[in-house]
């Protein structure tokens, strides 16, 4: 028997760039977008409430270019409150969320569009990102999760799986959101500020299934004090999200936030908290079964002065159940990539990297 393969048509894709004062990283941004072969369909940019020369720079750059808008926000709404307002203008099939100092490397669009006709319509398509510095300077393939080491789609089922088993897989500057489900579950939730975009993902997948791309697409951008880091150390606003999370998760996806992912979810954030500190006094963080090894933890903490020591002692105590998978999926799957790619392309340290990938 012949297996008969199903094409699908060809999605249409916008890109939304939310910015607020970023016209040092604009140009790089906009330029990688115009740049590509394959434009999105639309390009929506939502300045919220910037003093700098966003606006006037953005408009240059997209001044007659079809599908492109600017949206200014009469008053700043936040970093999700601002990708809330792109997403309404969206008519297109499904959105990427790019952050204004971040870019895009390579032929995304095009790569994606022709995998989800290839594969079938999917709630989420992510692919892999080059981390760079502040200036801009390409370091290394960012090391996040390799769940496929070629092209593959997930069915919910097994989205609820890998979710359960790593935490996530997600690039933000490569992922597509299907626009309709991210508008079903009603969009970023705003309580929980920079983590909405991974809570959002984390449901689509679940409800629609996700296909993962196992190359670079993108490059994101180190800040210190960026609006990730603000929110793993505003630790009050942490605990209360937390609880967010246990409150509203069941009633979006309940195959996913069962009480064992919750439960997962909260210590895997907790051990981002306590890596964000750097340094930093042990935070008040933690429900009451954890509050006994968070006070042992803190007092070690006081007499530990290598910092990467004192976070391998958090993971292996905060998160042993990802010990295992942490290995196999973020180091040996991840480094096969790596390599695999620099045999293909021995010049692809030298183009993009400031540092050996090795």
């Amino acid at each position: 028997m012949v297996a008969v393969v199903t094409e699908h048509s060809e999605p249409t894709v916008a890109i939304v760039i939310p910015n607020y004062n970023d016209a040092p990283y604009l140009p790089t941004c906009l330029a990688s977008v115009l740049g590509l072969a394959l434009r999105p369909d639309q390009i929506i940019l939502v300045d919220d409430g910037s003093t700098d020369e966003s606006v006037a720079l953005a408009a240059r750059y997209l001044d007659g270019v079809p599908g492109a808008q600017i949206v200014v926000n009469p008053e700043r709404v936040g970093t999700m409150g601002a990708l809330n307002v792109g997403l309404q203008y969206v008519s297109c099939d499904y959105v990427l969320f790019l952050a204004s100092n971040d870019h895009l490397d390579g032929e995304i669009l095009a790569h994606a569009k022709a995998a989800i006709a290839r594969l079938g319509p999917t709630g989420l398509w992510s692919a892999m990102v080059w981390s760079a510095d502040a200036e801009g300077n390409y370091e290394q393939v960012f090391p996040s999760a390799v769940v496929a080491t070629r092209e593959t789609a997930l069915t919910p089922q097994e989205c609820v799986r890998f979710a359960n088993r790593l935490g996530n897989w997600f690039t933000g500057t490569t992922l597509l959101f299907h626009r309709a489900t991210l508008q079903h579950i009603g969009g970023f939730d705003q309580e929980y500020r920079g983590l909405a975009d991974l809570f959002a993902a984390l449901t689509i997948s679940s409800l629609k299934g996700a296909i993962f791309c196992p190359a670079p697409f993108g490059v994101m951008r180190r800040h210190d004090g960026g609006y990730l880091w603000r929110t793993l150390t505003d630790h009050v606003h942490l605990e209360s999200l937390l609880l967010g999370v246990m409150d509203k998760g069941p009633t979006l996806s309940p195959a996913l936030f069962t009480p064992r992912f919750i439960e997962r979810t909260c210590r895997r954030i907790r051990f981002s908290a306590v890596r964000a500190l750097d340094g930093g006094a042990w935070p008040n963080i933690g429900g009451a079964w954890e509050r006994g090894v968070y006070a042992w933890l803190g007092g070690l903490w006081r007499f530990m002065m290598i910092s990467k020591l004192r976070t391998a002692l958090a993971f292996l105590l905060l998160r042993p159940f990802d010990i295992l998978p942490m290995f196999w999926y973020r180091l040996i799957k991840f480094r096969w990539i790596v390599v695999r790619d620099r045999l293909r392309n021995p010049q692809i340290s030298i183009v993009h990297a400031k540092r050996s990938l090795a």
